[in-house]
């Protein structure tokens, strides 16, 4: 009777966790992420063409120490976003076992000379000014890429607060990435004042502050922009989509994703509108079927990519849902 209850009880709580990650789980795919993603020259693995890396050479590093080869396997042959898309892929080359993140590839630069702890004397250099911005003037400096490399190295380091960003954001900027970093209205404004050359510019997570206002004088101070991402900025409506149509004339790609407050109505106005546009992202957003064909239509005459769930047809929908997003934000 004894062996009967234990049999019981461990059925019941198989049932119950069927289709949950455990805690280790869901560690191997955040380490997994982290290292496919961003950090797999920083951490001295091996980059084979197409952003792979040696699964074996991948096990060696320390913070995969406690996971099998044969966990990683299994993690890349199920791991899905949340729309649905692979994670990661995995083929054999040359007698090896390759593995990559199949979007968001974004590698950071090893900081230190090769085998050794040694930071390389450009590295150095960055940190020292990074260390002390506020000696410095950086409005005529000439170099976006290490202006860039600044902004991303004291975003990872949390301290891209706006007493940096009042230094860090200069006429020479094209590209710039606040996603997921804390701006006010003040920050906004260096931006358009500072930056008017912006062609690329994330703000995924900064919903918070995004409002129809801020966007409105947004597109109109930065005319040249090209990309745009504003994934989760919730408060937009019709307002800013209407700003947009009107003066974004240069947009070729637009991220709305997480937002439910722009009908669509308007977003076949930007498709419209906007004649650039060669890509939208409006994965999560509610469509009408009748809608449904407005916005396939007007894809297939433009020849554009619409990410939407539900949408399968291959003219106009990307193979993969997450493929572009890496476009969004990207600085190099």
């Amino acid at each position: 009777m004894f062996l009967v209850f234990v049999f019981k009880g461990g059925h019941k709580m198989d049932k119950d966790n069927k289709g949950k990650k455990s805690e280790k789980d869901e560690r191997l795919s955040k380490r997994l992420c982290y290292v496919l993603r961003y950090g797999a020259v920083k951490e001295g693995l091996t980059l084979y063409e197409g952003a792979f890396v040696d699964l074996d050479q991948l096990l060696e590093l320390p913070l995969m120490r406690h996971h099998t080869r044969q966990e990683v396997i299994e993690e890349a042959d199920i791991s899905l976003s949340h729309r649905g898309a692979k994670r990661f892929e995995t083929k054999k080359e040359n007698g090896k076992l390759l593995i990559r993140a199949c979007f968001c590839r974004h590698f950071e630069e090893n900081p230190y000379h090769e085998g050794s702890n040694v930071p390389k004397l450009s590295e150095a250099c960055i940190q020292f000014v990074c260390t002390n911005l506020q000696e410095y003037d950086l409005e005529d400096f000439p170099d976006e890429h290490l202006i860039s490399k600044m902004i991303q190295k004291m975003k990872r380091q949390s301290k891209l607060n706006n007493a940096a960003l009042r230094q860090l954001l200069v006429p020479v900027l094209e590209h710039l990435d606040l996603s997921g970093v804390y701006i006010t209205d003040s920050t906004l404004k260096l931006v358009w004042r500072n930056c008017s050359n912006l062609r690329v510019l994330s703000l995924k997570d900064c919903g918070y502050i995004m409002t129809d206002s801020i966007m409105e004088q947004l597109v109109k101070k930065l005319p040249h922009l090209e990309s745009l991402n504003l994934c989760a900025c919730k408060h937009l409506t019709d307002r800013s989509a209407w700003a947009l149509s009107k003066h974004a004339h240069n947009l070729k790609e637009l991220n709305l994703s997480w937002i439910t407050t722009i009908s669509e109505t308007s977003i076949i106005d930007i498709m419209t509108n906007c004649s650039q546009l060669v890509f939208l992202d409006i994965y999560d957003h509610r469509i009408s079927q009748d809608s449904r064909r407005i916005i396939a239509d007007i894809a297939r005459e433009r020849k554009m990519k619409i990410v939407l769930k539900g949408l399968t047809d291959n003219g106009i929908a990307p193979e993969n849902p997450c493929s572009l997003l890496p476009n969004f934000g990207k600085v190099w």
